[in-house]
């Protein structure tokens, strides 16, 4: 996690509301069931997840639809792997791959690693909103961020192509109490290049709390938690 220090200065740098943004939207170490809702134009697929995490790591395994359970997918550090039960086997996903989508959704596997505002960014604040712009040779396909913030929680995340373009955006649509401090659990990806392409995403059943070092291992993709 990335709390506040407890210097006033500190916490009013534009570092510090970036890293107590995440905060907000990574939420405590838990375990929690996801429902993941994918909404087309023509159709609507709804996935059931479990997933483990300590903040830094996390473990997602599919348990709906039917046809579909027993994938996973596993954080660790700089690295992302992919277990299909169909294959048997487990992938690593190279750097290249991070921007491509999950399950389908409007969420990429880069949004699961959770890493890239505090790695690839540097941030200003300019009248209530974090403005990131990627570093030099940053891995990553946008030219510009925005978390737009109220009474400093993370209401909107705008992202930019490199021309400027906004090309999609995350509502956070609910906030819970979660561990004494408040954690999103409803939130609304819209993919602004293509209308009515959205992804829906509520946590349920939170349990906060230490995660098992197992369940950061590669054995955990194939077994679980």
């Amino acid at each position: 996690m990335f709390p506040l220090g407890s210097n006033p200065a500190l916490a009013q740098s534009p570092e510090a509301k970036l890293s107590a943004a995440l905060d907000r939207l990574r939420g405590p170490a838990h375990q929690a069931t996801y429902t993941l809702k994918l909404v087309r134009p023509d159709s609507e697929k709804t996935y059931v997840l479990q997933v483990w995490t300590d903040g830094e790591r996390a473990l997602v395994r599919v348990v709906a639809p039917a046809q579909e359970a027993g994938q996973a997918f596993l954080h660790l550090g700089d690295d992302l792997y992919l277990y299909d039960p169909r294959l048997g086997r487990t992938l690593k996903l190279p750097p290249t791959g991070r921007g491509r989508l999950f399950l389908g959704s409007d969420v990429s596997y880069q949004d699961l690693a959770g890493r890239d505002w505090l790695e690839s960014f540097t941030v200003r604040e300019e009248k209530g909103v974090l403005v990131l712009l990627p570093k030099p040779e940053a891995p990553t396909p946008y030219g510009r961020v925005e978390i737009h913030l109220e009474a400093d929680l993370p209401r909107r995340v705008v992202y930019f192509d490199q021309r400027g373009t906004p090309v999609r955006e995350i509502r956070i649509t609910r906030y819970q109490e979660v561990a004494q401090r408040p954690m999103a659990v409803g939130l609304e990806v819209l993919d602004l290049l293509n209308p009515g392409h959205k992804t829906l995403l509520s946590v349920d059943q939170v349990r906060v709390g230490a995660v098992s070092e197992r369940c950061f291992t590669l054995a955990a993709l194939e077994r679980g938690c």
